[in-house]
């Protein structure tokens, strides 16, 4: 036997489920079921769109037919079959709230595994509750996976976690981000309540090589620790959840932290949606679980380029069928990825509705900020948010430890003014104190007070 050191492999990271076996090791049920998933989505990546829609269209053959036998809610708005699929009225976060029952199947396949229920409030204020299954669930951890495998992460590396969580957490005891089918390093937890100088000296503590954080968080960290002249020596990827990634936050991560950053869009009801191509950053749609839509204001597709309402349906979600759900998430549509992944793509994902700003004259357009010039006006500044309270009037709001000069409001004011195109009255409401955090643990950068049509 030679004794040369062995390069390590994926299957040396996979535990054994058979006494005996130690390789090739043999995985569990669960186990099994996620590998044979990931397998076959290696392979469906590279099938052509075209071929993948099709494959889609006979998922959805399945799904419609049994929603419409199983559920009340669906019995009188499906057609008999999906040619007529523009027809469908989209299905609200109002629609959950008033049907729940109805939308619930009678029966579903047994093999499909128990159900669960989780409750989200996302961003918008209005909780919603969707019934899932085991089976989606394992789509759910196949694509996490996925994503691991497109980033080539070292599965020993410690991770990071500062979000919000459903339970408890103790971020003195750490768990593992292998998802249970591979064994992993470290995964450490602390919740997005907690302040920043405390997260800072606490990730110094747990010194990772993988940060995972919303998008506002990660600013806030990095504007703290270029004060204080902190780095985290070990990191080489910063990860991004539920939040608005730009093109600025990926230039400012390089550049304070010298890492690249990795974006995934998913959501509580549906899973994971999208996750960034390693090779040209678009986000891919995952194809293999969820029919994406991205909807223009007439309800037609988006061509490539333009801005609509994402729209999803859970083609494997037969407790609780979720049949053109509106996550009320706006982003662009992508063009066909260069790495020759058949799986659509977005390009970017703008915010919620409510993340909508209005112009004077009440139409409704992106507000492209750039917070990363705001501190070269305010140096102390350490968080913001735009409340745009009437069609011509937006209070900011600012966390500083001293209060900034007339000065200083007078040239942020006209750097707001000229990114936003328009001209408001302005309001200025300095506090020492963190912002609130909405229902999902974050903190909204702009957010229209004024109503939306659903």
């Amino acid at each position: 036997m030679s004794d040369q050191k062995s390069h390590p492999q994926l299957s040396d990271l996979l535990p054994g489920s058979v006494p005996g076996v130690l390789w090739p090791p043999m995985p569990g049920t669960r186990q099994a079921a996620i590998l044979a998933l990931l397998l076959q989505m290696e392979s469906s990546q590279w099938l052509p769109e075209t071929a993948l829609r099709e494959r889609q269209s006979m998922q959805l053959r399945e799904l419609l037919a049994h929603a419409r036998r199983h559920c009340r809610y669906y019995r009188d708005r499906l057609p008999a079959d999906a040619t007529a699929w523009d027809a469908i009225p989209l299905l609200t976060r109002h629609d959950l709230q008033l049907h729940f029952d109805a939308l619930l199947a009678d029966r579903y396949p047994q093999a499909h595994g128990k159900t669960f229920d989780i409750t989200t409030g996302g961003s918008t204020g209005e909780p919603v509750t969707v019934r899932r299954t085991q089976l989606t669930q394992l789509f759910w951890e196949a694509a996490t996976l996925r994503d691991h495998l497109w980033q080539r992460r070292d599965f020993s590396g410690t991770m990071a976690i500062i979000r919000q969580f459903g339970r408890a957490v103790d971020p003195a005891r750490p768990g593992r981000w292998g998802g249970g089918v591979f064994r992993s390093g470290p995964a450490w937890h602390l919740p997005i309540s907690t302040d920043v100088d405390t997260q800072l000296r606490w990730l110094q503590s747990v010194n990772p090589e993988i940060l995972l954080t919303y998008p506002p968080n990660l600013s806030a960290l990095m504007a703290r620790m270029g004060r204080k002249d902190i780095m985290l020596p070990r990191l080489r990827e910063v990860r991004m959840i539920s939040g608005t990634v730009t093109s600025a936050l990926r230039q400012e991560c390089q550049a304070a932290l010298g890492v690249p950053l990795t974006d995934l869009y998913s959501a509580q009801e549906v899973g994971v949606i999208g996750l960034q191509c390693p090779d040209s950053g678009l986000l891919h749609l995952q194809s293999e679980h969820l029919l994406v839509e991205v909807l223009d204001e007439r309800g037609q597709p988006c061509r490539e380029g333009e801005v609509g309402q994402v729209v999803v349906t859970d083609l494997h979600n037969f407790a609780m069928p979720l049949i053109r759900y509106a996550l009320r998430d706006w982003a662009e549509r992508g063009p066909a990825c260069s790495c020759g992944r058949g799986l659509p793509t977005l390009r970017s994902i703008k915010g919620r509705t409510r993340n909508m700003a209005f112009s004077p004259d009440g139409k409704q357009f992106w507000p492209a900020l750039e917070p990363h010039r705001f501190r070269q006006v305010i140096p102390d500044l350490r968080q913001y948010q735009l409340l745009q309270t009437a069609y011509d009037a937006i209070t900011v709001n600012l966390v500083c430890r001293s209060s900034p000069s007339a000065r200083q409001l007078r040239m942020l004011q006209g750097m707001l003014t000229e990114a936003l195109g328009h001209t408001y009255r302005w309001a200025w409401q300095i506090r020492e104190n963190a912002l609130p955090l909405t229902a999902s643990g974050k903190y909204e950068e702009f957010m229209s007070l004024l109503s939306h049509p659903e």
